[in-house]
């Protein structure tokens, strides 16, 4: 066991730990201070004590909020772990209220799955009067890990995580199969023909803008796509939906939402392609939090039966 400075530790009101936690948490000032029930001026006050103890900025503001050093990316999960210590030792973690709570919780997704789950998510908290909020943030299968290294988020939620380690814990949600997107009046028949959908132009979502597990199916199948436009994001490729004569195959729960919302149609792929899982994923050393477990039970319960 390391030793306890205690001359340090003297010099040093907790609290500060308390508050750069919240601000690492929120990213606002603002919320902190709501977090907190302390005025934004104390928080501020608090903010400039911190960067005087440790010598650095710790927190710059930008237009999106305020965005943590290099520093402070590098001692926040050790703040986050000797204030769970101490909130284990003081019994304050022994419960969490969801009405009373006005945590944030950071959840990480792609764009289609944020589409599908958060409207989802934010009516069930309305309906239900929680107190807590949601801040969603882009992640795919492959990038998974990078989100969750930042100690402020709670949650991923992807198709099967690629390199999953030890350090992790994940539960399915739900499975999809595939399905055709594209507006109507494009000429296709409905459903596509396999003549027809490989005679159409079609546009590709794939999170590194190149050739996706999709093309290697059809590939082997003897057929290739005529792809006229690659996508990192689902944005760009709807609204060339709308304005264009092309096809998209994407994730069914994602056509469904987009159909819902504009004027496209869906259809089954003429080719058959593998349904695929997604997974709630999240750092080992959260498991056991009440508001990570409440988290966990809510999403499940929100996307039960759903594909």
């Amino acid at each position: 066991m390391s030793r306890i400075n205690v001359r340090n530790i003297s010099r040093t009101d907790l609290n500060l730990l308390l508050t750069f936690h919240c601000l690492m948490t929120e990213r606002s000032a603002t919320r902190a201070s709501a977090v907190l029930h302390v005025t934004q001026g104390a928080v501020s006050s608090a903010l400039r004590r911190l960067r005087e103890q440790f010598g650095d900025e710790l927190f710059v503001r930008t237009s999106s909020g305020m965005q943590p050093t290099r520093r402070a990316l590098e001692i926040a999960p050790m703040i986050a772990e000797a204030l769970s210590t101490v909130s284990a030792l003081l019994g304050a973690d022994a419960a969490f209220s969801p009405q009373e709570s006005h945590y944030v919780f950071n959840l990480a997704m792609s764009d289609d799955l944020e589409a599908f789950l958060a409207p989802r998510l934010v009516e069930a908290v309305s309906r239900e009067r929680l107190g807590i909020r949601f801040a969603f943030h882009q992640t795919n299968s492959s990038l998974w890990k990078n989100a969750l290294h930042d100690p402020a988020m709670d949650l991923v939620i992807c198709s099967e995580p690629k390199d999953f380690s030890t350090n992790y814990s994940s539960q399915v949600l739900f499975s999809s199969s595939y399905s055709c997107l594209y507006r109507p009046g494009a000429g296709e028949a409905e459903p596509l023909s396999l003549e027809d959908y490989f005679a159409a132009e079609h546009v590709r979502i794939c999170f590194d803008g190149r050739r996706g597990f999709i093309d290697d199916l059809f590939e082997k199948a003897g057929h290739t796509r005529k792809v006229t436009a690659s996508f990192t994001h689902f944005a760009g490729a709807l609204t060339t939906l709308l304005s264009s004569d092309v096809v998209a195959t994407i994730p069914t729960f994602a056509a469904r939402t987009f159909c819902q919302h504009m004027a496209l149609t869906l259809c089954p792929v003429p080719l058959a392609v593998p349904s695929f899982r997604c997974f709630m994923v999240w750092d080992i050393a959260k498991q056991e939090k009440p508001q990570h477990e409440w988290i966990r039970r809510f999403i499940s319960q929100i996307t039960q039966g759903l594909e």
